[in-house]
């Protein structure tokens, strides 16, 4: 049982961790300062993951409003 529940748990945190859409809320002032931040040095897993999703954000906005990170 608790193998199960660590496995659902688990496979939540990816799911929400796949979502780029979670810095669509942010304001291009916001996602610039966000992004600048992922290049300035060493990232845990998770930190990656944010980074990750801060750039697939900025890819979007790039092709729906031409905005550059």
């Amino acid at each position: 049982m608790k193998g199960k529940t660590l496995l659902i748990l688990l496979s939540g945190m990816y799911i929400s961790a796949c979502n780029d859409s979670s810095f669509s809320g942010y304001s291009n002032y916001d996602l610039k300062e966000a992004y600048y931040e992922c290049g300035k040095g060493d990232l845990s897993a998770a930190g990656e993951q944010r980074c990750r999703n801060i750039r697939a954000e900025c890819e979007t906005r790039k092709k729906e409003r031409g905005f550059r990170c």
